[in-house]
């Protein structure tokens, strides 16, 4: 089994996401040592708070100008920011991506590496596991979020409850 470790938040070292995510990810091995665990970083994506009305909230600036008017039919989307297309590709060769995060809420099912990991593991049917500090989601709400699985392991994880989730979802009788 090949499980993507994609984003860490917590951990030995907050200031250094690389270091976190090869610590969660072996925290996962130690767990389930058959299983083959890539880690992977994402920059992480500040939660976005609505403001007040009228407050904080840009003016808009420029021309609007269709683009049927300048002979276009469409306009294509922009080019996908290189982590999200190698996000896109290691989730097309995982087993399961699992993604931790401090608080798994409405805005991190929408926005962020967890949202990213849903997108890109969707077309290929790979399950989405979230090891979160804190989940303030219900089963529907994750489930509508592309979320197979959300497991709370505190912030800073503790290894324990990192380990319940490995075995749960990478079990000892799975090769890799």
């Amino acid at each position: 089994m090949h499980a993507l470790i994609v984003a860490a938040s917590g951990g030995p070292n907050p200031a250094d996401p690389a270091t976190r995510a090869a610590a969660l990810a072996a925290a996962w091995s130690a767990a389930a040592p058959r299983c083959d665990v890539e880690p992977l970083v994402l920059p992480r994506t500040p939660g976005s708070v609505a403001p007040g009305p009228g407050v904080g909230v840009p003016r808009p600036t420029g021309v609007f100008v269709p683009t049927t008017s300048l002979g276009l039919s469409s306009v294509g989307s922009p080019p996908a920011a290189p982590e999200v297309t190698l996000l896109a590709e290691r989730a097309a060769r995982a087993d399961l991506v699992v993604v931790h995060v401090g608080v798994l809420d409405g805005a991190a099912l929408h926005e962020g590496p967890v949202a990213e990991a849903a997108r890109a593991a969707a077309p290929h049917a790979v399950p989405v596991v979230v090891l979160a500090g804190r989940s303030e989601v219900s089963r529907r709400e994750q489930a509508a979020g592309g979320v197979a699985g959300v497991h709370v392991v505190g912030e800073p994880w503790d290894d324990g409850a990192v380990g319940r989730a490995a075995r749960t979802w990478a079990p000892a009788w799975g090769g890799v």
